[in-house]
């Protein structure tokens, strides 16, 4: 049978490999005919994966580098010892190597050679398929971020010359986030909530922040503070409530997603107690792309006086973030219009505006590792009747208006800024055949719909060569309801760990999104 990994806990552990979409395009997004080869290429390579052992689930997520002259659209991984059976069954597929160049690129991928070895005549390009692990930084971005390591070098709380640019460089980027969230362009507006963003070192310590915010908020409950929260989070919220429930100073609801992965949101409000301080709930999950119900479950935590937090590190940049309000309650994104090839579904309804605090992360967006940011709505823990947090996690400096101390890391800071500014960008859609396209959308939109294109281009390439009795689509069954950059898909009686054995040096991807270890273990 396939893997169900949606309905699995911590307990009980099924194997899964995130394998993620290369895609390169130019803004013309030509399909060449190498970009069709690679598609296929990939239909076969995958063909490999026979009926051996036990079931295993692939995730496949797409993302977007840009090139200056053509465009291809990869996605790569190398399987060897292909069944002779394939030869015969799909003898107009290249089914042992291919190798593309292009005037960017070059790839070779050889499926009869060994995985771990190297030929210095011949050398191996090894494909990087992992970005919901991590994105490469955007040459646009790190060219923003440069002159704040050399001419603008100087600490932004200094008052001289020096620190003035640095100082104006991390409020530009505190209004680019904003922009994100906050449908307004008048930037006397947006400097209204600057207090509102708390720069941090990775979204890990943005996660762990909030939780610590909920119960400085929280200190005369008469019983133990209660916190609700899904049983797929990221580590960084279920390690630091493991954390503080085995030091007694917590208790802690995991309410368990359904089978396409969701959790339902009548299930978090039950688990809701009169005690309950905080309710944390991510926005997309990073391995099965499903989006969950926060609106709905924030909504209800605004009518209690209970603070709402969630992980956006996923979701940023692929649906909308927006505060915006919808009038149909039963249903976060219910607001979503069809473009392009595949009539690729984008997911534009926003995500309401009872979120208390919400967590953005850098390198998920084309910005470097080592930033990220807690959002935190004006007024939250006063307008809930809480007491306003005076100890926050890190002491020292009135850094980040007093609420982390530390100077600044101001070309990082600039980097997320200019990252979330390429995201929001007004651009056109291209004119379809038949009509449709030409819409000014931001950019973010105009990506999300090509990375939807080829998830969908893929999946029917792999139910094609393989067939539909092998391949399994898990997660939600509405576009609307999962990322569009994202695909899990389960392959009947395959262990991911012997799969990613034999790709390790070919193609980078792993058994899972980089946090979950490299056991392969869906939580």
């Amino acid at each position: 049978t396939h893997t169900h990994t949606h309905t699995t806990s911590s307990k009980h552990h099924q194997s899964n490999v995130t394998l993620d979409v290369l895609l390169l395009h130019s803004p013309t997004h030509a399909h060449t005919r190498q970009h069709m080869k690679l598609i296929h290429a990939t239909t076969a390579l995958l063909s490999t994966l026979s009926s051996r052992l036990t079931s295993t689930t692939a995730t496949f997520t797409t993302t977007r580098r840009r090139t200056s002259r053509t465009t291809t659209s990869s996605t790569l991984a190398t399987f060897t010892n292909l069944p002779p059976s394939f030869l015969t069954r799909h003898h107009s597929i290249p089914p042992l190597s291919l190798r593309t160049s292009s005037s960017s690129s070059s790839y070779t991928m050889s499926s009869s050679s060994s995985s771990s070895s190297t030929n210095n005549n011949n050398p191996k390009k090894c494909i990087y398929l992992d970005y919901n692990g991590t994105t490469p930084i955007d040459k646009r971005v790190l060219e923003a971020m440069m002159p704040y390591f050399t001419h603008h070098f100087g600490n932004p709380s200094s008052s001289h010359y020096y620190g003035l640019a640095p100082k104006e460089a991390v409020a530009r980027a505190r209004s680019s986030i904003l922009s994100l969230l906050y449908d307004t362009k008048k930037e006397e507006e947006l400097e209204r909530l600057h207090n509102g963003i708390i720069f941090t070192g990775c979204g890990t310590e943005a996660d762990n922040l909030a939780i610590h915010l909920a119960l400085q908020a929280n200190p005369t409950t008469t019983s133990k503070p209660h916190i609700v929260t899904s049983n797929v989070e990221h580590p960084a919220i279920t390690q630091y409530l493991q954390s503080l429930e085995s030091q007694g100073v917590i208790s802690v609801s995991y309410v368990p997603v359904n089978k396409e992965g969701i959790v339902p949101a009548q299930d978090m409000i039950q688990a809701i107690q009169p005690n309950t301080i905080l309710v944390t709930l991510m926005l997309a999950n990073n391995e099965s792309g499903a989006l969950q119900p926060i609106q709905q479950v924030s909504q209800y935590c605004q009518t209690q006086n209970i603070l709402f937090h969630t992980d956006a590190a996923q979701a940023v940049g692929k649906v909308s973030v927006s505060f915006t309000t919808t009038d149909d309650d039963n249903s976060s994104y219910s607001s979503s219009f069809s473009i392009g090839e595949n009539n690729a579904v984008v997911t534009t309804q926003g995500i309401g505006n009872a979120i208390d605090m919400m967590t953005i992360v850098g390198h998920k967006i084309g910005a470097p590792k080592g930033i990220a940011c807690l959002y935190i709505a004006p007024n939250c823990f006063t307008n809930k009747k809480k007491v306003l947090p005076k100890h926050y996690m890190l002491l020292g400096g009135g850094q980040e208006y007093g609420k982390r101390a530390g100077t600044e890391n101001v070309p990082y800071i600039v980097g997320l800024g200019t990252a979330a500014d390429l995201l929001m960008q007004q651009t056109t859609l291209e004119e379809e055949e038949g009509g449709g396209g030409g819409e000014v959308v931001p950019q973010w939109q105009k990506n999300a719909k090509h990375m939807y294109t080829l998830k969908s281009r893929l999946y029917s390439n792999l139910v094609q060569a393989l067939g539909s009795d092998i391949v399994r689509d898990n997660g939600p069954s509405s576009p609307c309801h999962k990322l569009p950059n994202t695909l899990s898909v389960g392959f009947r009686n395959v262990q991911s760990g012997d799969l990613l054995r034999n790709i390790e040096m070919d193609v980078a991807c792993s058994a899972g999104s980089a946090f979950s270890g490299g056991g392969g273990a869906f939580r």
